[in-house]
C-alpha cells in the first residue's frame, strides 16, 4: 500500500480557529515579544520573538509569521524566512509544522526544522529568521501560497527600519511543500500574475538566495518517478491535486504553472538543494529536474542527494560523517560534479547564505 501524507496527518483541518485580531500589511503591526534563550546558553538570550505579526488579513492562522530578531550584533539584519512542510494542507507551520490536536505532526511530513531551532543557531551569527505560515489548500488554491510568501516578503521589507532588517539581503528556506513555496518565491520575482495583491505593492518581493530541503517541483512527473512503494499523487485527492483544485493530470497546462522549473532564468537567485534519495513522498527525481534547470539556464545551483535517506533533513543535526552524500554544482552554465563528501549540517546552509547574502 502506497504511503500517502494525507495518511500521516489523518483527519486534520484545513483550517483552523480565527486569529487574534492584529494589524496587517504596512504600519506599525503590535507584536507579542518573547526573548529565546539559545541552545547552549547558560545565561544570555540570542533572539528576541515578535509573534504572530499580521502581513495580510489573517485567514485562519494563514498570513500569520513569527520573527526572531538577534539580541547581539549590530544591524540591519539578514533575514531567512522559512516555512515547514505540511503538504500543502495548514495554515499554522510557523511553530511545529501543521498541528493535531495541538501536537506536532510526525517528522516524516514536515521534517525537524523549525524556525525556533534555526534562530537558536543563526542568531548568534547575525540572522534574522522568521517563522511563515501561508494559506492551507482548504482555504484557497494555487498560486495562493506564492502570493502569500511574497506579500510577507514584502511586508518584511515594508517595516524593515522598525525591526532591524536588511532589505537588500533576504533568503527563502522549507521543507517538503514548504520547499516548494520558497522555491516559487525565488524564480518567479516580478510576475504580475504571481504577485497577488496583498499589500505593499511597492515593495519587492525579490529574495537573494534559497535553501530547497526535499521540495516538490514537476507534480505531473511524481507517480513516475516514485520508490517502491512510495505515495502516488494523481488521484483528486492527493495533496498537489487539492493544491491546484482538480487532479493534476486533467490539465497539464494549468499544473506547468505551479513548477518552479518553468520559470527558472540566468537572474534566478543562488539556490542550495538537498534530498534524500529514498523519499518515499517526494521523489529525488524532483530535486533533480529543478538543478537541471537551473544548470540549463546558466544560473547557481547545488544539489546535494543523500543516500538511503527519506523525507527528512534529521541529518543536518548531525556532525556524524558517515553518512556520505553526492553533490552537483552549477554556475554560468558550467555543471560539475558529483562528488562525495561528508553529511550537510546546518553549517553548511550558513555558510552558503554567508556566501550568497554576501555578509
Amino acid at each position: 500500500m502506497a504511503i500517502s501524507r494525507r495518511d500521516l496527518i489523518g483527519a486534520a483541518a484545513a483550517t483552523a480557529g480565527l486569529a487574534a485580531c492584529v494589524g496587517a500589511g504596512s504600519g506599525d503591526p503590535p507584536t507579542t515579544t518573547t526573548p529565546g534563550a539559545g541552545a547552549g546558553t547558560a545565561a544570555g538570550e540570542v533572539y528576541t520573538l515578535h509573534s504572530d505579526l499580521a502581513y495580510a488579513a489573517p485567514v485562519g492562522r494563514g498570513h500569520l509569521l513569527d520573527l526572531y530578531l538577534p539580541t547581539s550584533g549590530q544591524g540591519p539584519f539578514p533575514v531567512v524566512i522559512y516555512q515547514a512542510g505540511s503538504a500543502f494542507l495548514s495554515d499554522d507551520t510557523k511553530t511545529h509544522g501543521i498541528q493535531e490536536g495541538g501536537s506536532a505532526a510526525p517528522d516524516g511530513l514536515s521534517g525537524t526544522t523549525t524556525a525556533q531551532s534555526l534562530s537558536q543557531r543563526w542568531a548568534p551569527h547575525g540572522y534574522a529568521v522568521v517563522g511563515l505560515n501561508v494559506r492551507g489548500s482548504g482555504q484557497a488554491k494555487f498560486p495562493a501560497p506564492v502570493h502569500d510568501v511574497k506579500a510577507a516578503i514584502r511586508f518584511l521589507r515594508a517595516n524593515a527600519d522598525r525591526f532591524g532588517l536588511d532589505t537588500t539581503r533576504f533568503a527563502t528556506m522549507g521543507t517538503s511543500s514548504g520547499g516548494w513555496v520558497s522555491t516559487m518565491a525565488g524564480v518567479t520575482s516580478g510576475l504580475p500574475e504571481l504577485e497577488g495583491d496583498l499589500g505593499n505593492p511597492t515593495q519587492s518581493s525579490a529574495v537573494q538566495a534559497v535553501i530547497d530541503l526535499f521540495g516538490p517541483t514537476d507534480f505531473l512527473q511524481m507517480d513516475e518517478h516514485r520508490i517502491p512503494g512510495g505515495q502516488t499523487h494523481d488521484g483528486a485527492d492527493s495533496p498537489e491535486s487539492l493544491l491546484m483544485g482538480f487532479p493534476i493530470q486533467r490539465d497539464p497546462a494549468a499544473v506547468a504553472k505551479a513548477n518552479p522549473v518553468t520559470y527558472v532564468s540566468r537572474t534566478s537567485p543562488p539556490l542550495w538543494i538537498s534530498h534524500g534519495t529514498q523519499d518515499p513522498l517526494v521523489p529525488a527525481h524532483q530535486s533533480e529536474l529543478l538543478f537541471q534547470a537551473y544548470g540549463k539556464a546558466g544560473a547557481t545551483a547545488s544539489l546535494t542527494l543523500v543516500p538511503g535517506v527519506g523525507h527528512t533533513e534529521s541529518y543536518l543535526a548531525s556532525a556524524d560523517a558517515s553518512a556520505g552524500r553526492q553533490v552537483w554544482q552549477t554556475s554560468g552554465g558550467s555543471t560539475s560534479g558529483p562528488t562525495d563528501q561528508p553529511a550537510p549540517t546546518y553549517d553548511t546552509l550558513l555558510a552558503f547564505l554567508d556566501e550568497h547574502l554576501k555578509r
